[in-house]
This record gives structure tokens, sequence and C-alpha cells, in this order.
């Protein structure tokens, strides 16, 4: 199979369309056209049903897309093990990270380690827990730092740091600086992450644990947004406290205190077993250590 010929297949898979697929190559359409009718050719079976202008991914199309993307890790990871047996003198360190991983706990590690390694450039890439597990599946991360755990056999997690959690409440909440009982916040309206989101699963996790049952939810894309709603009196949230530090400095929100003690989470670094790893990404997991 003629893997140029299936890149170009996979490109308008991704892109919807013949047109933008030829933008992203950098080539003509009627060349991508050719290529996808000679794939075709070669294979003896339609992969793009077409009507029109537009077109449907056939099933055979399907499978080999899915193929592809193996193929094209499996590419991806082969230039990583050629690459790691190069010093750090020039290169690219691609970082992936949960939201507030790569807000809060990251910026200060990535400033070090640019300063150390003048000639790696570092990209780094948020999104929610899942996001980031799909990233280092496809081999387009190096390093990758998640909020909650990943069930998944294909990858190893380790713990890498804890995280103190803290429960916000609008100012005016009656509840004051009194410790309360988990239960007295039942039939409270709930703020929370999107379903995806490493957050998402611990606060759900601990409302169980907790005995809590909201009356009502919201979903927000990310902790800062719950705790402004909070702040709004919206309802109530639950996030890692360095979120919530501003707002609780600025006395836009109070923090209670549940009887039990502290509320705490997991943070989580995630590898591909059998993936070669590059000299900058042992260095920087070796400063973040």
């Amino acid at each position: 199979m003629n893997l140029h010929l299936l890149r170009i297949f996979a490109t308008v898979v991704e892109h919807k369309s013949f047109s933008r697929a030829a933008e992203a190559l950098e080539v003509s359409q009627p060349a991508v056209s050719k290529a996808v009718r000679e794939l075709e050719s070669q294979l003896d079976v339609v992969l793009l049903d077409r009507g029109g202008r537009s077109f449907q991914v056939s099933e055979p199309g399907r499978v080999l897309y899915e193929y592809a993307q193996g193929i094209f890790a499996m590419e991806r990871a082969a230039v990583d093990a050629v690459q790691s047996f190069y010093a750090m003198e020039r290169g690219t360190l691609t970082i992936g990270a949960s939201t507030t991983i790569a807000t809060y706990w990251l910026p200060p590690f990535v400033a070090e380690f640019s300063r150390d390694n003048p000639g790696v450039n570092v990209r780094l890439l948020s999104g929610n827990t899942q996001a980031v597990a799909q990233w280092l599946l496809d081999c387009a991360v190096d390093v990758a730092l998640v909020e909650g755990p990943v069930v998944d056999e294909r990858l190893e997690s380790r713990v890498w740091r804890h995280e103190h959690m803290v429960i916000v409440a609008p100012q005016s909440t009656a509840a004051g600086d009194k410790t309360i009982a988990p239960s007295s916040l039942s039939g409270e309206t709930w703020i929370l992450r999107e379903p995806g989101s490493g957050s998402r699963e611990v606060v759900e996790r601990e409302l169980l644990r907790l005995a809590i049952e909201p009356s009502r939810t919201f979903e927000v894309g990310n902790n800062e947004a719950i705790v402004q709603s909070v702040a709004a009196g919206l309802g109530l949230g639950m996030v890692p406290r360095v979120c919530a530090a501003d707002q609780l400095a600025l006395g836009k929100v109070r923090a209670l205190s549940l009887e039990g003690g502290e509320l705490s989470r997991e943070l989580y670094r995630l590898r591909l077993p059998r993936r070669p790893i590059s000299q900058a990404a042992l260095a920087f997991e070796a400063m973040i250590a």
C-alpha cells in the first residue's frame, strides 16, 4: 500500500472535504481526488461514497482510516525513537496536560526547562483528561499529565503529586466559618466540569463518598468558571484550592470546612509503554518529579 496515498485519504476523512484536505496538504484539489481514486483502484474497493459535492465514508473506508491512524502513530513513534539518540541542542518537546495542571502547575517548570535548554522548542497543549490521554495514544505529545485516573490498558499511569481540593460557596452562604456535616450540602445546586474531565470524575466520586446528593447541576468548561459561577451565586463547587485562591483572598467566595478533614485528589503522569522516550522528555519528567 502506498503510504503517501493513504495519508491523503486520511486527511480527506479528517477534514470531511477534498478542498480543505488540499489546503492542509498544500496541493491542488484535483491531485487529492486523483490520489484517493488511485488508492481505491489499488485496493479494488470504494472508500468514499460520492454524491455531488459531498461524500460519505464507506464501511471499508472507516476500517482503513482506523488502521491509518495506528500506522501514522507508529511513524511518529519511530521518529521519536531516532531523535532520542541526539543531545538536547535542538528539537521540540510537546507536553499535554489537563487544564488545571497546564494553567497552575507547569508554567514555572516550563520556564526553568526553557532557560536550561534554549535549543529545545517547548509546546504546551491543554485539554481535559480524556483528550490528553488520546494525544498520548496518537504520539502527539511527549509528556502527559492529567487530573484524574485513566483506565486504559494501553497506558501506564503513575501518581505525580497530590492536590488539595476545596468546596467553595457564595460569600452570602449561611454556613459561615463553622465546620459542617457533608449531608447538609445535599439538595443544593452544584456546578461541575464537563464529561471527560478528570476533575469531574474526582468530584462525582467525592460527592458519592460523602453521600451528597445535588438537587440540580450545571456544567462549565473549566475550574475557573466554576469559581466565578459560585461567586455569582449559582451554587456550590468543588475545585483545586489553587484555582480558588484569588477569589478566596478577595472575599468573592468562601471555603466550606467539612467534618472529616481536608479533601484531596491525585494528579497522574501517563506513559505509553514500549514507546521510546526522547532525551528532552526524560529531562523534563526528571525536573517535575
